[in-house]
Order: C-alpha cells, then structure tokens, then sequence
C-alpha cells in the first residue's frame, strides 16, 4: 500500500484512495450528497458512487435492469466500472455506479409535476411487469404500516411530556380505525397475483425520486425498495405523498388517479396517516441522535394531524 499518497484517515479518503491507487479506477469525487451516497466524476461523465451494507439490494438492481429494457427511457441506471463488472467490495460495502440525471426534484406543489411523475410511475409500472428476476420479499404495505404504528406508541410519553396526549391518542385511535378497514381487505389474493404476473414496484415514491430533466421529462432514481406487489402499493404512498398539497381542492387530487382501478380501495389506503406516522418517527430518531428539541416537530404533526383529520371526515361519505 502506497501509504505516502494517503491525503486523510476518513471513510470517504480511504474509499476513494482504494479506488484511485488499489482499483486504478479515475473516480473524483465531486460532492457528498449523504453519508456512502456520493457524486464523482468517472471518466469525464457525472456518475452516483453509492455503498450498500445488504449487497443483495444492489445486486437485485443490477440484475433487474438488465431485464428492464425501457430503462433508458425513465430511469438512472446501473453503470459498470469495468466491461460487466458493476460491483466493487470495499469497507463493509458493496459498491455500484449509477447515472447522474441533471435536472431538479419533482416538486408536488405543482400540477404539472405530479402528472409527470405519475405517467412516469405508470409507464415504469407497465414496461416493467413479466420480469422474471428473483425479488428481495417485502411485506405488504399493511403489515408495514402496523410496525409502524407499534413504533409510533413507543414515543407515547414525548406527548405526555409536551401535553400533548390528546394529539397522540386522536392520531393512534384514527390509524387504528383506518388500518383495520384497509386490512381486511384480500390483499392475500392480489399479493399472490401480483407475484405470480411480476409486478414490480419502486416502493419510495418521494419527490426526491423523481428528476425533472432541463427537457421537461421525468425520470425515476433510488430503485433501494425496488420489489414485486400489487401497483395499487405504489399509488396509495404517491396519493399520501401528494395528499398535503391538496387539502384544498381533494376533488383535483382524485382527478390524478382516475386510472386507478379499485379507486375505494385506494382512498381508504390514502387515508390511513402512515405517512404522518413516517415523517414523526424519522424527527424522532433525529433529535435522539443529534439531542434536538421535539417541541418543533410536535407542532409540526399536531398542524399536519389537523389538516388529515378534516380530509378523513370529509371523505367517510366515499367509502
């Protein structure tokens, strides 16, 4: 080991100085986006340098978009280091290159953006079924969302804490409500079909997954819970997703999934506030590790609970 061309002792200099010195691989790191997420410079094109502890969430990727042959058209795909050589081990990681996509986030603020980022979901969705790669199991989306809600009643004494019990017991009593109807339905039956026909699901369908490029086209990245399930999955996360920026106007909000063909099924899966769930589970996490003040975001759920709760109310006519 050439210890002398050693610029530092961090994970990123001794990652790239195995991949300069040892790999003898030209990769300039341009910026860290976040911690083992990197954007580099390889052979004078812009490239995602990207680590994985599980390499099988790579490896599912790689082999996965070989199959997937409209990728180009709506996707960031997997590139190789070498001639069919796209992993690289090094410090606990399974290593993969990924194309940079210029442009910006979606941003579900606009209409526009949500169209396009549905169409491309779509597309994705149809050009993507029948591909008979070997999928990572998941659960389904209301067994996640049950160990969520578990993980939600953990922080009960936070709320106790900031008086706000009456916020927490509102948001479990109506999560509880809401899951057991959306539970109840077979979902047994359209798992199994939609493993049996290969339905394939992006699975973390945030604005940050989706790029609009200078052209005005919309491509997907992030495929990390790439797996197969029923599409209605994907669809349920994007209406929550969507669901703050039309509190105002739900009519135009339901005007976007009029494809969806179970349309009952979906707004009773939009309706349950997993999300609100997700988004204080992660502050929470947060403020453990970097000793933050909750005070913030308890407010923050309790304005966010507000606005959900009129939207479920105003939609029990519809079930």
């Amino acid at each position: 080991m050439r210890s002398n061309q050693r610029k530092g002792d961090s994970y990123t200099d001794r990652l790239f100085h195995w991949l300069k010195y040892e790999e003898e691989l030209p990769i300039k790191l341009t910026r860290t986006i976040k911690p083992k997420v990197y954007e580099i410079r390889f052979q004078d094109t812009p490239m995602i340098l990207k680590g994985y502890r599980r390499p099988h969430v790579l490896e599912q990727q790689i082999e996965f978009f070989r199959h997937w042959n409209y990728a180009s058209n709506l996707a960031a795909r997997p590139l190789p280091f070498h001639q069919n050589t796209y992993t690289k081990s090094k410090l606990g990681c399974e290593w993969g290159l990924f194309e940079w996509i210029e442009g910006h986030h979606s941003s579900f603020e606009k209409q526009k953006d949500c169209q396009s980022v549905i169409h491309v979901l779509r597309q994705f969705h149809r050009t993507s079924k029948g591909i008979a790669v070997l999928a990572i199991p998941k659960d389904p989306l209301y067994i996640k969302w049950e160990r969520r809600l578990e993980q939600f009643e953990d922080t009960r004494d936070v709320f106790l804490d900031y008086r706000r019990i009456k916020l927490f017991d509102e948001l479990r009593d109506c999560m509880l409500k809401q899951l057991d109807v959306f539970s109840n339905h077979p979902w047994g039956e359209l798992e199994e079909r939609a493993w049996d026909s290969h339905e394939w699901l992006h699975g973390d369908v945030a604005h940050h997954n989706f790029i609009v490029e200078p052209g005005g086209s919309t491509k997907m990245i992030d495929f990390d819970l790439l797996h197969t399930g029923p599409v209605l999955y994907d669809y349920i996360q994007l209406g929550q997703r969507f669901l703050p920026h039309f509190y105002e106007n739900k009519d135009q909000l339901f005007s976007l999934f009029t494809f969806v063909e179970n349309r009952k099924l979906w707004l009773q899966g939009v309706r349950v506030p997993a999300d609100l769930l997700r988004e204080w589970l992660f502050s929470h996490r947060k403020s453990i590790h970097e000793d933050l003040s909750l005070s913030k975001q308890v407010k923050k759920l309790e304005k966010a609970w507000q606005k959900r709760k009129l939207f479920v109310q105003s939609t029990d006519s519809m079930l």
